[in-house]
């Protein structure tokens, strides 16, 4: 019996002196691991701030995590081969790096040329050579090492893409106003050049003035009498003038009836479906119209689309599904944005929300500060493809930790908000940018607490 006593002691102090063992080897494991957790979670911090997407990093940020969460004393840190999770972490980290590089590289290449081709094809409209900031341009997108580099370069395109696209069409726009159909052959012929390039920028069928204008040309060469043509002449370019118009007319009536059907279809009344898929038509139609009849066509259905989406907003004002008392809908994809009072739309508008790499957040948030006044300093250091310069506001409305506000933004035109701008060279770092005169309004509508969804 003692010497079974004995041998039992034997054994329990054996394992003890194992299990001993085996938790001095994990905590002289645990430092080497944590010395790789802290290397790796570095890593991460910088990537992200060079560029790589949230969604991204934070997929690779919880996995990190989940070994962090591992205590060294735990069987599971014991038997797990941690070192190894962290390599491919490290190695995932990497590949989705390279590919963001790859991705930005590629969207930098895509806006270059968009630009270009935009360049040469308004040149006439546009003072001035762009060679040189091409060329910068292509250096920058040669030598960029960083998806975040690439994609302040993409901002830079787009900004110079939308000045460059507001230039041409002041230009057109003054060029078609000053024509008033001059009497004399030589006027006329001037203003055929002006009115063909832009009917034909704003892909307008230029109607009989190119064979018009000819004819003119080669009769005063001739020094034969010319009335006849020049009477042609006058009376093509005025119905070409009038289609420039119309189309002008077109465009600016398409923004409003997106801004109807957008609420719509945030606020999911009935046929909002529909609307989108007309409006949708509707700009495939107005693009495609050459000719006056065409775009009258065009102009019926943008009317008959306004009048049945703005009938349906108004029927369908109350009985929304929405939390009592006052709330706020935010949709990413439709770049719209709803009040609610306990069910009942009260205003909709357009919003401009985070740009690519900084996307804003979906979820459901509570307004919990307010400023009026309020000035924006960039977190980011200047030379960062984040950076901005400090940027005053009127109203501010924060929902979310970590800097996520609704406010006004003055240096967005108007015109821009909606579907798209969030692409755009105005697009916000994660912010829900709102026109001011709508901000005026929701600043005092909207107590503290109120409820933000934010939603695709």
């Amino acid at each position: 019996m003692r010497r079974t006593g004995r041998a039992v002691v034997v054994v329990g102090v054996m394992v003890v002196l194992v299990a001993g063992a085996d938790l001095g080897l994990s905590y002289s494991r645990s430092s080497s691991v944590r010395q790789q957790q802290t290397s790796l979670s570095q890593q991460l911090a910088l990537y992200q701030s060079q560029g790589l997407p949230a969604a991204q990093a934070k997929q690779l940020r919880v996995q990190l995590d989940q070994v962090a969460s591992i205590r060294w004393w735990s069987p599971t840190f014991l038997i797990s081969n941690l070192s190894l999770r962290l390599t491919q972490i490290r190695q995932t980290a990497g590949r989705d790096w390279e590919q963001s590089l790859i991705d930005a590289r590629g969207q930098a290449r895509t806006y270059l040329a968009s630009y270009q081709k935009f360049y040469s094809g308004n040149s006439a409209w546009l003072a001035g050579s762009n060679t040189k900031q091409e060329q910068a341009w292509s250096a920058k997108l040669t030598s960029a090492t960083t998806p975040g580099s690439l994609e302040s370069l993409v901002s830079q395109i787009q900004l110079s893409l939308a000045q460059a696209r507001a230039q041409v069409r002041a230009a057109q726009a003054k060029a078609a106003a000053s024509v008033t159909i001059a009497a004399a052959p030589g006027g006329l012929l001037q203003q055929a050049a002006q009115l063909e390039a832009i009917a034909r920028s704003d892909n307008l069928s230029p109607l009989e003035v190119p064979q018009d204008a000819a004819a003119l040309r080669q009769a005063l060469a001739a020094g034969q009498p010319a009335s006849s043509q020049t009477a042609a002449l006058r009376a093509q370019l005025t119905a070409l003038r009038a289609d420039i118009g119309l189309n002008d007319q077109l465009v600016s009536q398409s923004l409003a009836v997106m801004d109807l059907v957008d609420q719509a279809a945030a606020e999911q009344t009935p046929q909002s479906s529909a609307y989108l898929a007309s409006y949708q038509s509707s700009q495939t139609a107005l693009t495609a119209a050459q000719t006056a009849a065409q775009l009258v066509a065009v102009q019926k259905t943008l009317n008959s689309l306004q009048q049945e989406t703005q009938a349906s907003l108004s029927s369908d004002r109350c009985g929304h599904t929405t939390i009592s008392g006052k709330s706020i809908l935010i949709s990413l994809s439709l770049q719209e944005m709803v009040f609610y009072d306990n069910g009942c739309a009260v205003r909709a508008t357009p919003v401009t929300t985070g740009r690519h790499l900084l996307r804003t957040p979906t979820g459901t948030y509570h307004i919990f500060d307010k400023q009026s006044p309020y000035v924006f300093i960039s977190p980011w250091p200047p030379g960062s493809p984040f950076w901005y310069p400090t940027s005053p506001v009127n109203w501010v409305m924060e929902f979310d930790q970590g800097g996520y506000y609704i406010h006004d933004a003055p240096w967005e035109p108007t015109s821009v908000y909606g579907p798209g701008s969030q692409n755009g060279p105005d697009a916000s770092h994660g912010c829900v940018q709102t026109p001011g005169s709508v901000m005026a309004w929701v600043y005092g509508w909207t107590p503290m607490g109120t409820t933000v969804v934010v939603v695709n």
